[in-house]
C-alpha cells in the first residue's frame, strides 16, 4: 500500500511539474532562431539581409501577454534586423488596437516595418464569433499601427531598392474573412529581385498565385504549442497538413518559413517555446526545409475589393 501511495504522489507530483512548466515557464523562454534561405537568383545587394519575422502577439489587456511583447520586440532589435515581418495576429481583436497598440512600440528598420492582418485583428470583439469588425475599427487598426512605424499590407505590396537591386514586400489580407486574394498582393511585383509574401495562416501555400513569391511567412499555428517525441503537434489549425504548423518549409517551389509566434492562445506550451525568427538571405541552391504538399486548383480568389475610406 505505501509503494502504491508513492507512486500515486509521484505522478500527482509529476502532473503539477508539467502542467506549471507549460503554463508558466516555456512561454517566457522567448527563442531567437537563425535560418539561412538560399536562393540561386539572389543578388549581391541582397546577400546576408536580415529579416526578423515575428506572429502573434495578441495583445491586450494582460501583463504576462504586455511582458512577452515588449521581451519579443527587445530580442527582434538586438538582432538588428534590415527588415521586420509580422504575420499578423498583433491584437486580441480588432479594438484592443487602439487600446493596447503601445505594446508594440519601438520596432524600426532601414527597410521598414510591414504586417499583414490576422484573423483576430479584424474580428470584432470576440474573436471566436467570427464577426469581422466594422470598417471604421480597421481603419483605426492601420492608423495606430501607422503611428507605431508599421505598415499594414492588404493585398498589396512595396517595392524596396537596396543599392541595385529591387526586394518586394508583398502582403496578403486574412483568409478566415474571406478577404485573400494573393494574385492581387503580388501584381507587378514580377520585376523585383526577390519577392516576400506575408500571410497570416500557411493554409494560404494551396493557393495557385504563391508560386510567383520567392518567400512566404505565416504565422497562426503558435507552431503547435505542444510537440511530443517522435509525433511533433498532436494539433494545430492548419487544413491540410500538421507538418505546416512552424520551420521552413519547401511549398511546392517557393520556400516559406512559419514561425512558432510569441503568445499562446492557451498559454500552454511544450517543447516548442515562442520564437523571434531571423532569417538571413544567402546566395546558394541548396537550403534544407521540409517538404509539404500542396492542392492548388482551380483559381485565386476575385479580387476584394476594401470599402472606401
Amino acid at each position: 500500500m505505501i509503494a502504491i501511495a508513492v507512486v500515486l504522489w509521484a505522478l500527482v507530483l509529476a502532473a503539477f511539474a508539467f502542467v506549471f512548466y507549460t503554463r508558466y515557464v516555456e512561454p517566457t523562454r522567448i527563442e531567437v532562431t537563425r535560418t539561412d534561405v538560399r536562393f540561386e537568383h539572389l543578388p549581391e545587394a541582397l546577400e546576408g539581409l536580415r529579416i526578423a519575422h515575428l506572429s502573434d502577439f495578441h495583445c491586450h489587456h494582460d501583463a504576462a501577454i504586455e511582458w512577452s511583447s515588449r521581451e519579443a520586440i527587445r530580442l527582434a532589435m538586438e538582432q538588428k534586423p534590415d527588415l521586420i515581418a509580422i504575420s499578423g495576429d498583433m491584437f486580441e481583436n480588432c479594438g484592443m488596437a487602439q487600446e493596447c497598440g503601445e505594446q508594440l512600440a519601438g520596432l524600426s528598420a532601414p527597410l521598414g516595418v510591414y504586417a499583414v492582418p490576422g484573423n483576430h485583428d479584424l474580428a470584432h470583439l470576440d474573436p471566436f464569433a467570427c464577426r469581422e469588425a466594422p470598417f471604421e475599427e480597421i481603419s483605426a487598426l492601420r492608423e495606430t499601427l501607422a503611428r507605431l512605424g508599421i505598415e499594414l499590407l492588404m493585398n498589396e505590396n512595396r517595392h524596396l531598392r537596396v543599392e541595385d537591386a529591387t526586394l518586394a514586400i508583398a502582403g496578403v489580407d486574412e483568409m478566415a474573412f474571406g478577404r485573400d486574394d494573393v494574385a492581387l498582393a503580388l501584381r507587378n511585383t514580377e520585376p523585383a529581385d526577390l519577392v516576400v509574401l506575408l500571410a497570416h495562416t500557411p493554409d494560404i501555400l494551396d493557393d495557385p498565385a504563391v508560386v510567383h513569391a520567392d518567400l512566404i511567412l505565416c504565422g497562426h499555428t503558435h507552431g503547435g504549442q505542444i510537440q511530443l517525441p517522435r509525433i511533433g503537434s498532436p494539433w494545430a489549425p492548419v487544413w491540410r497538413d500538421r507538418r505546416r504548423a512552424s520551420g521552413l518549409l519547401r511549398a511546392g517551389g517557393p520556400l516559406a518559413y512559419v514561425s512558432r509566434g510569441i503568445a499562446s492562445a492557451t498559454r500552454a506550451r511544450f517543447r516548442c517555446p515562442p520564437e523571434v525568427a531571423v532569417l538571413t538571405l544567402r546566395q546558394g541552391t541548396e537550403t534544407e526545409a521540409t517538404e509539404v504538399p500542396v492542392r492548388r486548383e482551380g483559381r485565386s480568389r476575385e479580387v476584394f475589393e476594401e470599402a472606401p475610406s
